[in-house]
């Protein structure tokens, strides 16, 4: 499944132990009422998980933080957080299966599924409607989709925390320019071309190709040059929903990646390499050209400018196909995260009002904040520590990015209205002056003159794109098959690319995913999203 989109899931023994949790065991009103600290203030519990990259004031942590303290002086709303785990999920599950639940926390689409099925999690419908702010009402009308997918019988039971926007999610293939230029390449514009290239590159600085690894998450991004789309639910030609990755495009693709392997373009080691390893070979300088998502620049890319110097950045491209065209790309269905309150808590108001502050925080906050206010706020990536209490614009990178490359072109920055904007603003125009490796990862994705978001945006507003039939929650016929049945696609597709099997292995691999229970999850997503 595409690492991306993957939706971290429950087993189906979840479901017996939610029907015997459902008794009241929980913190009720009156508790919650009771941990009042004699200040009038509203107080809330949650849980969060671990977020290693932000970086906090010298006694500042998760739990007391800049936002937390807003929270109070601003709202006069106490947030505690009863537990902090780097295995978030886990944890919650079992919270979830002896109802120990805090006032409001975040969930994927399968837990709020047995949740609501569990009658265990308040109906937020009127509480939304009357305290929401008209931003953040915009938010779900910018993304019908994903706020109805919160909905059961027309009543809200979660909030989608939503997404950066689908700007997010054309991917490339991503290449080291000084190489490039060194050889005197053209840009990419088949698929010959990108196997041409890593040969010369090969060639003439060692190594291997191209990098991927074990996962195949990030090979299976060029399967859309042959027309393939994996981990995707598409119509059949018979107009049945059925899995991208059985599909014959797919068995193209693998004849292509093992005719790669045995010429020492793909990676010989990825199948022994983890997300990490295979960035290591980018960072050391070892291979040129790397499948990759639209936030290369922020990893690998801070530590490859940093290791090899500015001249080795990577510039992104759109991945051809094998007849030289533009590949249509693959758009997932983008909320994996919802915003819910036990059935019995109290303040669902007091929840509302801290999304509305959040939301008016990161679009509305330049000019009406302090700049220090808004730079403690959202600087070293405090904004993500939120946990339960954010929701994002869908529109917001779409947005970002034309007011930026607006201003980097005109040097007027009068349409840079967020701190969003100023920060991918300031930080593109800091790596122009001085290379900052700091700075990659924005430069990339919006500064450069050739950048993530500009290729993605020419994808979306040429509608050059298929979209998951599967849009919105995951049948739970779907999901109780965890990742067993992408197990059994992963490995056998990693035997052909090596060699070990034929192409013609793949018809007993696609066959033996459907006897695994492949087939009743076509059915289950047919019922649930078919026509």
């Amino acid at each position: 499944m595409n690492q991306k989109m993957k939706l971290l899931i429950l087993s189906m023994s979840m479901s017996a132990l939610l029907i015997t949790a459902c008794s009241d065991t929980g913190k009720g009103k009156a508790q919650t009422d009771a941990d009042d600290d004699g200040t009038g203030a509203v107080t809330i519990h949650t849980v969060t998980s671990e977020y290693s990259s932000a970086k906090y004031p010298k006694g500042d942590d998760i739990t007391n933080n800049v936002w937390t303290r807003r929270y109070k002086e601003k709202l006069n709303i106490n947030v505690k957080t009863d537990w902090v785990s780097d295995e978030y999920e886990t944890k919650l599950n079992l919270a979830i299966s002896s109802n120990e639940l805090p006032d409001v926390f975040r969930v994927n689409p399968s837990q709020l599924r047995q949740l609501v099925e569990a009658d265990m999690v308040m109906d937020l419908t009127e509480a939304f409607e009357q305290h929401a702010s008209e931003r953040l009402k915009g938010y779900m009308k910018a993304d019908a989709d994903s706020y109805e997918s919160g909905k059961k019988d027309g009543k809200l039971y979660g909030i989608p925390q939503m997404h950066w926007g689908l700007i997010d999610q054309p991917d490339f293939i991503w290449i080291r320019n000084d190489w490039k230029e060194e050889l005197k390449l053209q840009d990419p514009k088949s698929v010959e071309d990108i196997k041409n290239m890593a040969l010369k590159f090969m060639e003439k600085h060692g190594g291997y190709g191209i990098a991927v690894d074990q996962s195949l998450d990030y090979l299976n991004l060029l399967a859309i040059a042959w027309n393939a789309h994996p981990d995707m639910w598409i119509e059949d030609r018979s107009g049945k929903l059925t899995y991208g990755s059985i599909q014959p495009e797919m068995k193209n693709a693998l004849a292509e990646w093992a005719e790669w392997y045995k010429l020492g373009i793909i990676d010989p080691e990825f199948a022994i390499k983890d997300f990490n390893a295979m960035n290591a070979d980018i960072v050391a300088g070892k291979v040129g050209i790397q499948p990759y998502y639209q936030w290369w620049g922020y990893n690998p890319g801070v530590d490859t400018i940093a290791n090899l110097g500015k001249d080795a950045i990577f510039y992104p491209y759109l991945i051809p196909t094998v007849d030289g065209k533009e590949a249509k790309q693959s758009i997932f269905f983008a909320n994996n995260n919802y915003i819910v309150m036990k059935k019995d808590a109290a303040n669902p108001q007091a929840v509302i009002e801290i999304l509305n502050d959040y939301a008016y925080i990161v679009d509305e906050g330049n000019g009406k904040e302090k700049p220090e206010t808004l730079s403690a706020l959202l600087d070293n990536d405090i904004a993500h520590v939120v946990g339960a209490f954010r929701v994002l614009n869908p529109n917001s990178d779409y947005e970002q990015f034309e007011a930026v490359s607006k201003a980097l072109e005109t040097k007027d920055t009068s349409g840079l209205t967020t701190s969003g904007m100023w920060q991918k603003y300031n930080n593109s125009v800091e790596f122009i002056k001085n290379a900052t490796p700091g700075a990659t990862g924005d430069y990339l994705q919006q500064g450069a003159p050739k950048n993530a978001y500009g290729l993605a945006k020419k994808v979306l507003d040429s509608n050059n794109y298929i979209k998951t039939a599967l849009w919105g929650v995951t049948p739970e016929a779907l999901s109780s098959y965890g990742t067993t049945l992408d197990d059994i696609l992963t490995e056998g597709f990693t035997k052909i690319i090596m060699g070990s099997e034929s192409i013609d292995y793949f018809d007993v691999v696609v066959q033996n995913w459907r006897a695994a229970g492949g087939d009743n999850a076509i059915e289950a997503v047919n019922e649930a999203y078919g026509k």
